[in-house]
């Protein structure tokens, strides 16, 4: 039996759905489940660098790319001073010239080739650019030897013509070409030796022929939408058992508030194909009954519906000191959806009456939400107390903090909030469906401000917000009863309480 994974992103920004991948991954790791993690394009070091940070295993991580090689792995195994003295041999007499990140050789005077080491390993070989006349012609890329290499137009200035990828060969292991891709435009080809032809979508089919699954295997689908694989696998699924994990409701209704409209295709998808799932996994019971609803209310079949949550707590973190005194954290990614703004604001507001009240912003995303936040800083001459943190590791972060904020007006599951929770951190939020209702019980851990999709008034949110902020902190005997709290909710999302559902689900048991 084995486990296949779709997908990993590629070139994309990180999101919840990442994470959750990550806590998973750990928790199939101890179930000892072969598990084969899928990228459904080429992906590069920063791509496998980032899962592996998230608990994925480089081993286990394979590109469609690549699997229909002779060799799969995707770990750069090549050493840099043994490529270097191949091409120092063969091209003659050259002038080699080490920089930080390339070693750059010179033929009279002239660029002829640039090797890049592996960025987090500098042993290793990533690449080399081939040039001439000053235009680069090639580039090979390596894993444990020569994976593929793109093939470049020359630039041509004169007639508006940049230098640009026209051809990419992948290699099996004795160096014969596997197949060719062909780029025109935004489209591409690919071209097999024996003389086949295939689109994007012949080409996944022909992956997916490859993988030949099973009814032993098991397809874990994370991703839906505007990924060329959904049709292809679901054409070639053969008797293998599919399981779609459901990462958020994304229900809407005519008329329904653009505060709360979040919707995502993929489960447009999800609906669309759920005639073919053997199980959709959900995080929360209330998510679990909406959807049946929805499947009901569009007359799709009801495949086995299970609750597990998205993320699970693997032990409780305590602060080595003290908490700091009327220390607030946001952590997520910075997106307007996220409605952080909010948060600044109401900081602003309860600073005003509690001078020690104090704010960091911990995440990345979008550069303008940023900067906008970061300019009604300055307005409210705020930047002593309201730190933009960056994206981290936040793992040992949060136990640092006495308060937890979130303004999102959707959590599925809310992973950050549980990390919080974990941390015996209190929380102040909205009330919004699903994962901050489970997470934070007002009065005992915490706070949550009313939130009526269809009347938001922001200027009363803010409000709202502000005033939690002031009053909790005004009674530190309570607080720390809340930290108390936390640490006793957390316990009810433990990773073994998760273990044991996916170990069950698995093998095929209720």
């Amino acid at each position: 039996m084995a486990i296949y994974v779709f997908s990993l992103l590629a070139g994309f920004a990180p999101n919840g759905v990442d994470y959750a991948q990550g806590y998973r991954a750990k928790i199939l790791h101890r179930l000892s489940c072969p598990v084969r993690y899928l990228f459904a394009e080429l992906p590069e070091r920063r791509d496998i660098n980032f899962y592996k940070e998230l608990g994925i295993k480089e081993e286990d991580m394979f590109s469609m790319c690549h699997y229909l090689l002779d060799h799969h792995t995707l770990r750069p195994t090549v050493e840099v001073k043994d490529k270097l003295a191949e091409l120092m041999k063969n091209m003659g007499h050259v002038h080699m010239d080490c920089q930080d990140s390339e070693i750059r050789l010179l033929k009279d005077g002239e660029t002829a080739a640039v090797l890049v080491p592996v960025p987090d390993d500098r042993e290793h070989l990533l690449c080399i650019h081939y040039f001439s006349r000053g235009q680069r012609i090639c580039t090979e890329t390596y894993t444990d030897r020569l994976a593929y290499t793109d093939y470049y137009a020359a630039a041509k200035p004169e007639q508006g013509v940049s230098a640009g990828r026209i051809r990419r060969a992948y290699y099996h292991k004795d160096g014969s070409v596997a197949y060719e891709q062909i780029y025109t435009g935004e489209r591409s080809w690919y071209l097999f030796p024996d003389g086949r032809v295939l689109t994007k979508t012949g080409f996944i089919e022909e992956f997916m022929k490859k993988l030949d699954l099973s009814e032993q295997d098991i397809v874990l689908i994370d991703r839906f939408a505007q990924f060329d694989y959904v049709q292809p696998l679901f054409r070639w699924k053969q008797k293998a058992r599919f399981i779609a994990v459901m990462h958020a409701g994304h229900y809407f209704e005519e008329g329904e508030s653009a505060y709360t409209v979040n919707f995502n295709q993929d489960y447009n998808y999800l609906f669309k194909y759920s005639g073919m799932l053997d199980t959709i996994v959900v995080s929360t019971q209330q998510q679990r009954e909406e959807l049946i609803e929805k499947l009901q209310e569009y007359r799709c079949r009801i495949p086995d519906i299970r609750v597990i949550p998205a993320g699970s707590v693997e032990k409780l973190r305590y602060p080595d000191t003290n908490r700091k005194p009327c220390s607030m954290v946001s952590v997520s990614r910075i997106q307007w959806h996220k409605k952080i703004h909010w948060l600044v604001e109401s900081a602003v507001k309860a600073h005003q009456v509690n001078r020690e009240i104090s704010l960091d912003i911990y995440g990345s995303g979008s550069n303008d939400y940023i900067k906008m936040m970061r300019d009604m800083t300055e307005k409210y001459e705020a930047q002593s107390y309201i730190r933009f943190m960056g994206h981290q590791d936040v793992t040992e972060v949060y136990k640092n903090y006495e308060v937890f904020l979130t303004a999102s007006t959707f959590e599925t599951l809310g992973l950050s909030i549980m990390e919080a929770v974990s941390s015996g951190t209190a929380v102040i939020g909205l009330d919004v469906k699903y994962g901050s209702r489970l997470l934070v019980h007002p009065g005992e851990n915490g706070y949550l401000i009313d939130f009526e999709p269809d009347n938001v008034e922001e200027g009363k949110i803010v409000d709202d917000l502000a005033k939690k902020m002031i009053e909790i902190f005004e009674d530190q005997g309570r607080l720390e009863k809340f930290h108390e709290q936390s640490y006793r909710i957390a316990e009810g999302f433990s990773s073994r309480a998760a273990e044991e559902k996916w170990e069950r689900l698995l093998q095929g048991t209720p």
